[in-house]
């Protein structure tokens, strides 16, 4: 089966990991090359992320890979202000979205509030977000993202239920991510299924049972047609190996052609729905 993934990193140094060196072993761009190339992965979304002084550049450093390698589909880091400089400095780069980091409410009312300014620029370039939103930050986010009808907003790693020592119950599961679940309503809004090993406790408790409730609400709120599967290299090989990553839990039942689509369909599509943001701006 081709894959595609919705959520990794590529750092010009290395992720620098639980050890203070990139758990991928080497130059991340070649590692997973290697890795695509075993596992059938023909697109990826690559998020970008300068939250932290060690990774400032890595938009720019996204750009010039991007140029060469046309599997890469990169989204641009923003901070909860928006981009000092607007928008179109990504778009003419290649990029095909934005990424942010949202921890806490304060964050998701500031992005909120930027969001509703940068809507119209948003939805003109048919933007892609990628969210990593904890349902104490995603409950404020919501009228904000209803406005992005031509964008495609993909939250990651199931929403950042946190860590569970034990599998939840179904209803405990659902309340956890009720502010994530309240966006399903939004035919735009789609989950990345990515992350497991935040789920877990400990990390490195592969096969992630832990995990399994909140991949089974979110399928029945989402539907296959819009669950994305991500491997979240590099850092998730800090806790468990890459092809651990490819078979997460709770999506078993999936019929082939469902699987097919949360496995890389469903990015595929969305990566042609989107319009492309040079032409736009």
């Amino acid at each position: 089966m081709e894959r595609a993934d919705a959520h990794l990193h590529l750092f010009a140094a290395g992720y620098p990991g639980r050890y203070g060196r990139s758990p991928a072993g080497g130059d991340e761009l070649v590692v997973y090359e290697s890795l695509r190339r075993t596992h059938g992965i023909d697109r990826a979304l690559v998020v970008g992320y300068e939250g932290s002084p060690e990774f400032a550049g890595n938009n720019d450093h996204l750009a010039a890979l991007a140029a060469d390698h046309d599997w890469i589909a990169p989204v641009a880091y923003v901070p909860p202000t928006g981009p000092a400089d607007g928008l179109d400095r990504w778009w003419s780069a290649g990029f095909v979205g934005i990424s942010a980091y949202l921890a806490d409410a304060d964050a998701a009312r500031t992005f909120a509030g930027w969001l509703g300014d940068a809507a119209a620029d948003l939805n003109r370039a048919g933007a892609m977000l990628s969210l990593n939103a904890t349902p104490a930050a995603t409950v404020h986010l919501g009228p904000a993202l209803a406005r992005l009808t031509e964008c495609t907003v993909l939250v990651s790693h199931l929403g950042l239920p946190g860590p569970h020592p034990a599998p939840p119950g179904r209803d405990a599961a659902a309340s956890v991510l009720a502010p994530l679940l309240g966006l399903a309503d939004l035919p735009h809004v789609g989950v990345k299924v990515s992350g497991l090993y935040a789920v877990s406790e400990p990390a490195h408790a592969w096969p992630h049972d832990s995990a399994r409730p909140f991949v089974e609400v979110l399928l029945d709120a989402f539907g296959p047609s819009r669950l994305y599967w991500g491997s979240d290299f590099s850092p998730s090989l800090d806790h468990v190996s890459f092809t651990q990553t490819l078979h997460p839990v709770g999506l078993d039942a999936l019929s082939p052609t469902e699987a097919a689509d949360v496995y890389g369909g469903n990015l595929r599509r969305a990566l042609r729905r989107r319009a492309r943001p040079a032409t736009a701006a």
